[in-house]
Order: C-alpha cells, then structure tokens, then sequence
C-alpha cells in the first residue's frame, strides 16, 4: 500500500475525552447526548443510581466543564437539584465516512451529531490502498480545527455493532479486510467500522427523528433493504452482527425473482435495480433509473404506478412483520428509493393494516429524507458511542 500522510491527534488539556472516562462518567454523558438535558433527579432515575452516588459521580464533571448546569424552570422552587445538567457537546469532535462502491462522503461533527464540515471524493477503484489514502485525505481536509477523538467508518458488509474488520461487503469486493487497523496507522486516531444501516440507526437515534424514543426501526431502501433496530435506548448488532438482514424475507408467494434466485423477497419489489428493471423490461427500456421511474409514475404509466403499489405492498408487510415480532412504536423511512411513497403509500398502509396483528397498536411511520451526508454523519455518532460504551484498547495486528 502507498504510504499516506496522517495527521496529528491533539487533545485538549482543559476537558477530558470520552475515552478517558470511567464508566459511571460515561453513562452520564450517553444519558445527557441522548435525552439531555436532564434533571439531577431523572437521570438518577434512568441509571438506576442514588442521589449520593450520582452526586460522586457528575461532581469532577462540572469541576473539568465536561458538563455544566443550566439555570432550574422558574416553577422550581427547591433550588438547585432542580437545575438540568448538560454535556457541552462542542468540546467533542468525531470524523464519520460512509463508503460507497465508488464515492466516499465525510463530516465533521461534534458529540450531539451536529455537522460542521462535510467532504467528498470519488474513488478512483476499490482497491484498499485507494480507498485507506482517500478517507487520509478526507481526515486531513477536516481535522484541522480541533481534535478528533475517534473516526467512524459506515459501509455494506456484516460487522458487529463496534468491529475493526470490514466482512463480507460485495460492492467493494472486500472480506476480512482490517480498514480501522489501516486508518489507525494512518492517522493516529481511534478507528472504529459499522454496517451502514445500523450507522444511520445511531444518526437517527442521536439526533434525528429517533431522538426522544427508546424504541424504533429504521427501515433502508435504495440499493439494498437494509434495517436498523433500538431496543431500549441500544442499536442492537446481536451475537454475530447480523441483527437487520431482512432483504431477502419473504413478503409474497409470487412476484419477480431477486438476483439471488428468490421469489417474492423484499429485495424482489424494493431495490432499486427491482424498481427500474420491473419497470423498464416491460417497456423495452434500458434506461430507466429511479428518477425516470418516479417521473413515469407520477405522469400516470400504468406498468410504474403498479410497480410502486406492488413495493408498497411488500413495504406494509415487512413493517407489520416488525411490529408483529418487535411492538415498536415507530418506523423510520430512509434510503434513496424514498421517493416511491408518492406512488406507494396507499398500498403501504392497507399493507400494514392487513398483516398488523389484531393485538398489536399501528405504529408511526416516518420518512426521513438521508442523503450521503446523513449516513456519514451516522458514522461519527457510532464513533462517539463507541468511546461512551465500548472504549477501544488496541486490537492486534491480525484483527
């Protein structure tokens, strides 16, 4: 591999990083970034803690400026145990990049998610080598203001929830390759990869439509169907991290064929290449991609307007499906295939409201517009739940 010009990792003297924190410390500041700001009182009650305990605790915090006090609600008549504590996010920055098979996207963004620089680049191959100088680069580009306390890598593949080695990801061509080792000697910042799903999963959950929820899916469609899960306040990854692989669950006992041989699939009616395809071999067309599909579809071509009813379809039933197994309150609509809820969303909820179980509560459906940038961003807030849950020690050479 080409040699790469790092950068250099300074770290603050005045406030602590994440990664230096004891565990109760941690748990307060995940508490705060996910619900803050919180009362004395009910983050006790969320960590399970004593008053005196949390009071030992949150202490050297407001004494380092790690967190700090805001003024108690008027009505708040018994002083200052009444008085929210809040993280100074700002303090803490975190560098996210989403891999595509040909593009990379980048952000800079402190500990809450909120963005203050993006980058982009277009790879030239997939070669490793190409892609390790291409995030340096990006690294390099926006790392300049300020530490960086950990990158977040987001890309297809099944990695577990925090992992150092990219498996099993067919747009790139890359199994077992270890893309944090190499970005760690690059750079000299604590590197950490996550399946792109579960990375727009953290996004959400951090400081998007999910902030608030304890419990929700976000449901991806574009390329793939991909899925993320939060199960009490935690993306889950599960024993192997595959938890989310529902691309290929059956939806229908008929339909078209997915490029895996299967029928009636999820990935049959709802990838892009099922969308355009199902719609272009009918009208002997090779140049349909999801922008003409969806402008076919709204100038009333009958063959579009049925494929979009038939991926709403099996979009209901993978969410009932959800909701049947899960109880999840909520699903989150993402992915560059969003635009077929003009033409899919009547069949999505008769869908839903077919398969739902009769015991079960309809849940919220929303669509979140998520470009690139978003899914990047989505990486950045894994690399700072990483440092608040898992802190890295450094793994092996052969990792």
């Amino acid at each position: 591999m080409n040699e790469v010009q790092g950068v250099c990792v300074q770290r603050r003297a005045d406030v602590p990083t994440l990664d230096s924190l004891g565990p109760s410390a941690r748990a307060v500041v995940r508490a705060l970034l996910l619900a803050g700001p919180l009362s004395r009182a009910e983050l006790a009650r969320r960590l399970e803690r004593s008053p005196a305990s949390l009071t030992k605790t949150t202490r050297p915090l407001l004494i380092s400026g790690l967190i700090r006090e805001e003024s108690a609600p008027s009505s708040e008549s018994r002083g200052r145990p009444g008085a929210p504590l809040v993280l100074d996010a700002s303090h803490h920055r975190f560098i996210g990049v989403k891999v595509t098979s040909d593009e990379l996207y980048a952000v800079r963004a402190d500990a809450s998610g909120q963005v203050e620089a993006t980058g982009h680049r277009v790879l030239a191959d997939s070669e490793e080598a190409t892609v390790v100088a291409e995030i340096v680069d990006l690294v390099n580009e926006m790392g300049e203001t300020g530490s960086i306390q950990a990158l977040g890598v987001g890309l297809a593949g099944q990695m577990s929830r925090f992992d150092h080695t990219v498996r099993s990801n067919t747009y790139l061509g890359w199994d077992q390759v270890p893309l944090a080792r190499l970005l760690e000697q690059a750079t000299g910042i604590p590197t950490v990869l996550s399946g792109d799903a579960r990375a727009l999963t953290a996004g959400v959950q951090w400081s998007g439509p999910g902030r608030g929820m304890s419990d929700f899916a976000v449901l991806t469609v574009g390329v793939g169907v991909g899925l993320g899960i939060v199960l009490e306040d935690r993306v889950l990854a599960g024993p192997t991290g595959n938890v989310g692989m529902l691309g290929h669950n059956r939806v229908s006992d008929s339909g078209p064929l997915c490029a895996r041989g299967h029928r009636g699939c999820a990935s049959s009616f709802l990838t892009t290449e099922a969308i355009t395809q199902g719609i272009g071999v009918p009208l002997g067309r090779v140049d349909v991609d999801l922008a003409t599909a969806f402008a076919l579809a709204e100038a009333g071509n009958e063959v579009a307007l049925r494929v979009f009813r038939d991926a709403g379809h099996a979009l209901g039933v993978l969410i009932a499906q959800l909701v049947n197994i899960l109880g999840l309150p909520a699903v989150i609509l993402a992915g560059d295939g969003l635009g077929m809820l003009a033409h899919a969303r009547p069949s999505m909820d008769a869908a839903i409201a077919e398969h739902l179980d009769p015991n079960a509560t309809a849940p919220s459906v929303v669509a979140f517009t998520s470009g690139f940038d978003e899914w990047a961003r989505g990486a950045a807030v894994v690399a700072c739940q990483w440092l608040l849950v898992d802190p890295p020690t450094r793994h092996p050479e052969s990792a």
